[in-house]
Order: structure tokens, then sequence, then C-alpha cells
């Protein structure tokens, strides 16, 4: 390994260290900006708000109505090495997220419009064939909310039935990405009907239930539904109340939450035709008879997750398991240009149930996490992995225990930071070898939302 090598990691630190001690940017305040001015038009004003901070975007007004446009903007720089002399480091820079959020409600306070794109080219399908996979949109829905206790909405979106880290954007993490539970068992954006509800159940007791119908095959079904349909529901309680200012859907304290605040989730769903390992990519695998009628496997998952936070430190955790039920008479699989390819006469059921399994994320997984929020909005946390496969399931376990630890620099909580993490990502005793045991990490990620 080379000088230059050698040097990287330790240039990470003090990146970050220079970096979070730097002045905090300060921002000139902006007055009101009319732009049009007409008296016979109902439209009124567009205007940046005063006092503009870092997040706000900027909002169209007439009367009650708002239309709001925000960007966000993550890059980063990673560095890593499968040997363990840390010889022949590779290195990456990244734009990690690249967006613009659309919302408003143009036309009734009780009918709200979400759309989201992200322009970050290294979110793509691996897959060939004549099947289109939209990667730029993620969110496309409309939400109607007859009053504040439901709320019902239709279209493109994160699931509220995958682990809690999918229930806080990406800007918000606590660490520069999502663990590796949310990898192997989080399908993340899907196209279907949601409900949401919250109940009281006496003093500060909250119950809030979701509840999901989708096609199970995430942005793929923008073409068509290729399976069957999804089912999911996911029952939360919160015993001391909400979070201050939203901090259920983020992970550092950054209110410092003068009282205890808890929330305990319980999720199941069941897809009754999933044609991919874990309903991210829809129609990567399909079935058939002798007579090429499409038979999928059924798919659910199980889990229970937990957010705590209290006076700057916080605490997360999430255990998911997976099982699969493969139909009996499959004889053949469709290739992705739709060609049936009939399997060997001599195939047995017991075989082709594996093969099928083969292709799906079974198995179970649980997720452990902290951190501690300084009141000079520095932080740190340390998260720990565990990935377990059952013995005929596709390959997401071969890294099954990981160790992360950050620091981050909330310059203006998450609308500006700076964050650097250091990892180790361990092979399976399987896999290890004289000179790799696993996979060493380092990386530096800036967020910027405007």
């Amino acid at each position: 390994m080379t000088n230059k090598h050698r040097l990287i990691l330790p240039l990470l630190f003090c990146l970050f260290y220079f970096s979070s001690t730097a002045q905090i940017i300060e921002f000139e305040e902006v007055d009101s900006i009319p732009s049009i001015n007409n008296t016979n038009s109902s439209l009124q004003i567009l205007k940046l708000r005063k006092g503009y901070v870092l997040g706000d975007g900027i909002t169209l007004e007439s009367g009650d109505r708002k239309i709001n446009f925000s960007q966000s903007l993550q890059t980063s720089f990673t560095a890593n090495s499968f040997n363990k002399n840390l010889s022949e480091v590779n290195s990456t820079f990244n734009i990690n997220r690249a967006r613009l959020s659309i919302v408003g409600n143009p036309f009734d306070k009780k009918i709200s419009l979400v759309a989201r794109l992200n322009f970050s080219s290294n979110l793509q399908s691996i897959t060939t064939g004549n099947r289109t996979f939209n990667t730029t949109l993620q969110e496309a829905y409309i939400e109607y909310r007859p009053n504040r206790k439901h709320i019902f909405n239709i279209g493109l979106r994160a699931d509220y039935i995958d682990s809690r880290e999918t229930r806080m954007e990406g800007e918000n993490l606590g660490f520069i990405n999502r663990s590796a539970l949310s990898n192997a068992f989080d399908a993340i954006f899907d196209y279907g009907i949601r409900y949401k509800g919250t109940y009281k159940l006496g003093g500060k007791h909250l119950l809030k239930p979701y509840l999901s119908i989708t096609t199970g095959d995430s942005r793929s079904s923008l073409q068509k539904n290729f399976g069957g349909y999804k089912y999911g529901v996911r029952i939360d309680y919160l015993p001391f109340d909400r979070f201050s200012r939203g901090g259920e859907f983020y992970m550092d304290d950054l209110e410092r939450e003068n009282k205890p605040k808890l929330v305990v989730g319980f999720v199941y769903s069941y897809n009754d035709g999933t044609s991919s390992a874990s309903g991210t990519n829809g129609g990567r695998f399909q079935y058939g008879d002798l007579n090429q009628n499409i038979l999928l496997p059924k798919y659910s998952k199980v889990g229970a997750d937990y957010l705590f936070k209290f006076n700057g430190f916080y605490t997360m955790g999430s255990y998911f398991a997976t099982q699969s039920r493969v139909p009996s008479n499959i004889k053949g699989e469709f290739r992705l240009n739709g060609q049936f390819i009939p399997y060997l006469s001599t195939q047995t059921e017991e075989q082709t149930n594996n093969v099928v399994k083969n292709r799906l994320n079974l198995g179970g997984a649980f997720n452990i996490q902290a951190g501690y929020l300084f009141k000079s909005d520095l932080s740190f946390g340390l998260r720990y992995t565990n990935l377990k496969a059952n013995e005929y399931s596709a390959d997401f376990s071969q890294y099954n225990n990981h160790y992360t630890f950050i620091l981050s620099k909330y310059l203006n909580k998450n609308n500006l930071k700076i964050q650097t993490e250091i990892g180790y990502e361990e092979l399976e005793d399987s896999q290890k070898t004289t000179t790799q045991r696993g996979n060493q990490f380092a990386q530096v990620m800036i967020t910027v939302q405007l």
C-alpha cells in the first residue's frame, strides 16, 4: 500500500474536524419580494419567507393555498479496503441524493399534492430486457385529510410497512446510509392506497395505525402490476405523547427532548405474488405452469421496532423476519423478454422450490443503534446490524455483521450538516480467507437542504 493510500482514512477525520469547528455560516435575512401585484388576479404574491433559513424552500401563495418547492443535495467521498492490511484501497465520489420536492394544496386545505424527483444516477435497475424501471420519480401521490385524525393517500410513496429507518428521509438520517437490515428487507417505494390515523387512548397515550394495499413491485409497477397485491399493517404506540417538532421522523435528538419520548411499532405485510427478492424490483422473476399461466411465490414479513429520545440521547432498534411459500405446480420460468423456459422433466418439486427461494431474501435481521447530541451540535453514534439468511435464500447476508461509528456536526439541524463515518462489514465465517475478513470503510458526506 502506498503512502498516499495510507493517508486517506486519517485525512477523512481531519476534514471532519476542521469542518465541524469552523464558524457557522450566517444567512442574511431576506425581505418578502413581490413578483406580481395585480389586484384583479387571484395570484397575490411569490415570496421567500422573511428571515429565510435553510430548509424553507420557495413557497407560492394565493390566499390560504400554497405550493412549496424545496431542494436537497448530499455529496460524499468513500474509501474502503477488503484486505486486512488496508492494501488496495478503493475510493469513490458519490451524489447520494439530489432531490426536488413539490408539496402543495392548490385546491383545498384538505387535499395535498406531493411529488419528488431524485436526479442521482446511482439508483438503477439491475435487470435488462423490455421492462422499464423509473429511477428518477420517487414519490407522486395525492393525500386527503378529512380531519386531524385520519389521512388517506393514493400514489407512489415511501411505504409505512418497512423498518422505522424508512419512515425517515435520507437527509434526516443520523448515519450516512440506512442499515444493512433496511437494504435487505425494505422495499421503501411502492404504488398503492394507504391510511394512517391518530387515536388518543387517554392521558398522553397515542395509537397510530397504518394500513396499505400496494402492488409489491416498487417503481416497476408504473409499467404494470407484475404479481399479486401486497397488504400491510403497522401499529405504533406512543406512551408519552408526540415527539417535539416531528422528532419521530429523524434520528438524532436535535430538539433535546426535556421529557422521555418513545414509539414502539409492530409491522406485518403479505404479498400474494412477489416477483423480486424483497419487493424492490418487480417483474424480475416470473414463473409458470405447463400452460404458461403465471405463478408466483407468496412472501410475508413481520417486524418490530422502537425509537427513544431524551435530553440529547436517542436509541433505535428493529427486528424483521421474512418467509415464503412456493406454488407446487411451477414448471418453468419467464425471461425478461417474455420467453418461457420450461424446467427439465427430471427436476423435482423440491428442487424447483429451492430455485425459487434462492431468489428471495428470506431470513431475519436486527439492528440496534444509539447516539448523543452535545449542546455544541456535535453528535456521535454507534450502530450494530446482524443478518442471518435461511438455508435457501438469496445471498443478502454474505456480510453478516456490520459495525459503524459516526461523528456529525449540525450547522443548521438536518438542513446543513457534515458527517464522517467509519465502519466494518464482516464476512460470514465460510467466506473469510487469510487476507480478507470483511470490508473496512470510511466516508464523509455533506447535506444541504434549501
